[in-house]
């Protein structure tokens, strides 16, 4: 196997630690101690052999020193499935980033053959290493673990994972271990990126794309990914956090434990970011399934953006941008304030374009606005279009003032706070994006009466609502 260098993990992260790199053939466990150690609980777990295929990076600490810690997807290597061969060379490139390698067995299934084949790849990759014998579970049961000594280490680590038996001591050792951190503070990332959308559109070929190198594994197997992978770059001068996330079925067809885990991970993934591009395949159009995304990106108070992939093959096809733009948003009226990307992840043409239109809809969901520019705004609407009759009476919008951001946020004053027409809401929205340009994010709006002659909130009731 070549084992050329790659990117850094450091490098992936925008973290210059000490990388500590956990390997091991399928199901010892490893994802396990990653969210031990982690104590975050990123990586899915299951007793499904190869659960973790990509890499999951998350910071760590312990006893004072902080280093990367990552879960590494299974060493076969006499794998004779294709994805099998593709995790093991990932794995094998991670371990060749690592500072420490922390190989993990498990105690329960004993030693094999090819736990020496893998292990020998460590030790011809030639970085230092640590042997935990995993799901040793009981007080006594340390002896079952003495085969592995055959493994030519001077000691092992008899660990449970699942119940942190033993992880201090291995912590202990694997911290003695790394060489000691510079310190750099690492700075928070401009933008943060999620994509999402259903399995096979295209999500992780365009990560890799945009990173620069395969961040992801890509396979026309639907449901490749399976764990959120982030990835930071630097791009248009903005540090940009990528998060790739499993794609997400229809309810009726999330089937078995791990799928259920990847769209609960999705829905993690979407409260981490604060844009959310939701990745379609232009061959099938917009689904059900995709506006069901959208809403929940929606819900979540998320901004959006639509990357429209494989327009290569749909422009073989004779399809029109203009006209899939228009037939999407007729179709799902919400989607409206949503700006379209074509993209080609296997071309590579229109991909610079997601983070150009991710970076102006995050500046969008992030602005603050002067309370005059929004009552002249609103001046205007309410110039433009009179104001409804409501139960008999005038509906009378004294003033707005903007009460939060991220996303924008406003309120406003007025005589009347219940049974506002839908169709006026929607009117008030089109005029304050149009003028405040606000692209890609969400609007919410808060109507509080005031009575006047009267202050404090003995004259005051509110009422809130969304601009769907």
């Amino acid at each position: 196997m070549d084992i050329s260098p790659t990117a850094g993990i450091e490098a992936l992260t925008g973290q210059d630690l000490p990388v500590v790199v956990l390997a091991g053939r399928v199901n010892a466990g490893k994802s396990t101690l990653f969210n031990r150690i982690a104590r975050g609980g990123r990586a899915i777990t299951s007793a499904i052999p190869g659960t973790t295929r990509d890499l999951n990076i998350a910071p760590a600490s312990f006893d004072g020193h902080r280093f990367l810690i990552v879960d590494s997807g299974g060493l076969e290597i006499d794998g004779r499935e294709r994805m099998a061969s593709r995790v093991t060379e990932k794995a094998a490139h991670a371990i060749a980033s690592a500072d420490v390698v922390v190989y993990v067995v498990d105690g329960q299934a004993g030693l094999s053959a090819a736990d020496n084949d893998a292990l020998a790849l460590i030790r011809e990759i030639g970085r230092p290493f640590l042997v935990a014998v995993n799901k040793i579970d009981r007080t006594g049961a340390e002896q079952q673990s003495a085969e592995f000594y055959a493994l030519g280490c001077d000691r092992l680590f008899c660990i449970s994972a699942a119940h942190g038996r033993g992880v201090e001591q291995l912590l202990e050792a694997i911290v003695a271990t790394l060489p000691e951190a510079p310190g750099t503070p690492v700075e928070a990332p401009d933008l943060r990126l999620a994509l999402i959308g259903r399995p096979n559109v295209g999500k992780s070929s365009l990560l890799n794309r945009l990173a620069g190198f395969e961040r992801s594994i890509v396979d026309e197997i639907p449901g490749t990914t399976r764990d959120a992978v982030d990835v930071r770059i630097e791009a248009q001068g903005r540090r940009v956090l990528l998060i790739d996330t499993a794609g997400v079925r229809r309810r009726t067809h999330v089937e078995g434990e791990l799928e259920r885990q990847s769209v609960g991970r999705t829905i993690q993934t979407i409260r981490r970011a604060e844009v959310v591009a939701l990745v379609i395949d232009a061959t099938e159009g917009i689904t059900d399934q995709d506006a069901r995304l959208a809403r929940l990106a929606d819900t979540e108070d998320r901004a959006l953006i639509v990357v429209c992939n494989k327009w290569d093959l749909a422009a073989k096809e004779g399809r029109k941008t203009i006209v899939f733009s228009r037939d999407a948003r007729g179709r799902y009226p919400f989607l409206e304030f949503a700006p379209i990307v074509y993209t080609s992840a296997v071309k590579g043409f229109g991909v610079d374009e997601i983070l150009k239109t991710a970076s102006r809809v995050g500046a969008a969901f992030r602005q603050t606005f002067q309370t005059s520019r929004l009552n002249k705004i609103l001046a205007e609407a309410t110039s433009a279009m009179d104001p409804p009759l409501i139960a008999g009476r005038r509906l009378n919008l004294l003033y707005v003032s903007q009460i939060s951001n991220s996303p924008p946020r406003l309120k406003f004053f007025c005589n009347l706070e219940r049974d506002i027409p839908a169709h006026y809401i929607r009117f008030l929205e089109g005029r304050f994006r149009a003028a405040l340009d606000l692209a890609g994010t969400p609007l919410r709006f808060e109507f509080q009466k005031r009575t006047p002659g009267k202050s404090g909130s003995a004259g005051q009731k509110r009422h809130s609502l969304t601009t769907d």
